[in-house]
C-alpha cells in the first residue's frame, strides 16, 4: 500500500513538471510596420501628354497628287509639335465615303479635325456633331460656309481663279478657244475657281470657253476628257486645270497628241506630273496654293483651339503663287 502511494506521488509530481515546462509566456505580437502613404501618380511629361493629342485631316480623296504635299506638311509639323496626326480620305473623290470616315473619326474623340469637303452640304451634320462633342473643326483647302466650322484656312478661290484666267490669257496671246477641266462639280473650291476664271476671261473678247468637263479629281478621267476635247476641238488653244488632276490629265493628252507648246496648259497645282509636264514643255503655268504651309498652319490653329484659344478670323487666306518654266527649279528648292 505504501509502495502504491509513493508511485502515485511520483506520477503527480512528474505531471506538474511537464505542465509547467510546456506553458510559455507568449510575447506580444510585433505590430506590422505602418504602410507609407501611397504616392500620387507622377504626371506624364508634357511631351507624352502632347503625343496623346490626335488631329485628323480629311481630304477629298487620296488619289489626287495635290494631297501628297498636304500630307507631308501635316506629318512634319506634327513631329515638330509632338502630337499625332492622321490623313484619312476615300481613295477617290466620294462625298458619301468622306462622311462615313468623318463620322468614324468623331467616335474616336480627337483633339481637332480639318476637312476639305467634296460637297459642303454633306459634311454639315458631321461638323455639327463634332462641334457639339467639343471637337474643334476647321474647313481646310475647301470651305463649308454654311456649317458651324470655326474657320476656313485656304485659298481665296475666286481670286485664285482670276489669277489663273489672266495667266492663261497671257500664255495664248489673249485669243483662242479654251476648255476647262473642272474637278468635282460640287466642290466649293472648284466652283469658285471656275467663277473667278470666267470673270477674268470675260475681259478678253477674243478668248472663247468652248467646253467645261468634270474630272471628279481623277487624273485618269482628266486624261480621257482632255483627249476627247482635243478631238472635238482640233483648234483648241488651251486647257485650264481647276484642281490637281487637271494639269496632269491635260498635259498628258497634249503630249500624246504631239501638241506640247501648241496647246497651252495652265492650272492648279504644283504636283509631280505637272512638274514633269512643265519640264517637257507641255505645261506653261502652274498655280501653287502652298498646300504644305496651308496644312501646317491648319494644324497649329487646331492645337490652339484645342487648348482654349480662338480663331483670329473666320477666313484665313493662304494665297497662291504662279510658277513658270524659268522659276520652277527655284520654287522646288523649298516646301510651299
Amino acid at each position: 500500500m505504501k509502495r502504491i502511494l509513493v508511485l502515485l506521488s511520483f506520477v503527480l509530481v512528474l505531471s506538474l513538471l511537464v505542465a509547467c515546462g510546456g506553458s510559455e509566456v507568449e510575447e506580444p505580437a510585433a505590430e506590422a510596420p505602418a504602410e507609407a502613404p501611397a504616392e500620387a501618380p507622377a504626371e506624364a511629361p508634357a511631351e507624352e501628354a502632347a503625343a496623346e493629342e490626335l488631329y485628323v485631316f480629311l481630304p477629298k480623296s487620296l488619289d489626287n497628287p495635290y494631297w501628297d504635299e498636304c500630307r507631308i506638311g501635316m506629318e512634319e509639323k506634327a513631329a515638330e509639335m509632338g502630337v499625332q496626326a492622321e490623313f484619312l480620305g476615300p481613295d477617290t473623290a466620294d462625298a458619301a465615303k468622306q462622311v462615313a470616315i468623318f463620322e468614324s473619326v468623331i467616335a474616336r474623340n480627337p483633339a481637332g479635325i480639318a476637312v476639305s469637303p467634296n460637297d459642303p452640304a454633306t459634311v454639315e451634320a458631321a461638323i455639327k456633331t463634332a462641334t457639339e462633342a467639343g471637337i474643334p473643326v476647321l474647313a481646310w483647302d475647301a470651305d463649308a460656309p454654311d456649317s458651324v466650322r470655326l474657320a476656313y484656312v485656304g485659298t481665296n478661290n475666286v481670286t485664285a481663279g482670276e489669277t489663273a484666267g489672266h495667266e492663261l490669257a497671257k500664255a495664248i496671246g489673249e485669243e483662242g478657244k479654251v476648255a476647262i477641266l473642272h474637278g468635282s462639280l460640287t466642290a466649293a473650291n472648284a466652283i469658285e475657281r471656275v467663277e473667278g476664271f470666267e470673270k477674268a476671261i470675260a475681259e478678253y473678247p477674243n478668248i472663247e470657253i468652248v467646253a467645261t468637263e468634270p474630272t471628279e479629281d481623277s487624273v485618269a478621267t482628266a486624261l480621257t476628257k482632255a483627249e476627247a476635247l482635243l478631238q472635238a476641238h482640233p483648234d483648241l488653244a488651251a486647257f485650264y486645270g481647276v484642281t490637281g488632276s487637271g494639269v496632269p490629265g491635260a498635259s498628258g493628252a497634249v503630249k500624246q497628241a504631239d501638241k506640247c507648246g501648241e496647246v497651252a496648259v495652265v492650272g492648279f497645282d504644283v504636283v509631280p506630273q505637272g512638274i514633269e509636264a512643265m519640264r517637257e514643255g507641255c505645261a506653261q503655268v502652274l498655280i501653287s496654293q502652298r498646300p504644305y504651309g496651308m496644312t501646317q498652319m491648319t494644324l497649329e490653329l487646331l492645337q490652339e483651339l484645342h487648348n482654349g484659344g480662338e480663331v483670329p478670323e473666320e477666313f484665313i487666306d493662304t494665297g497662291v503663287e504662279s510658277v513658270y518654266p524659268d522659276t520652277l527649279e527655284d520654287f522646288l528648292t523649298t516646301h510651299h
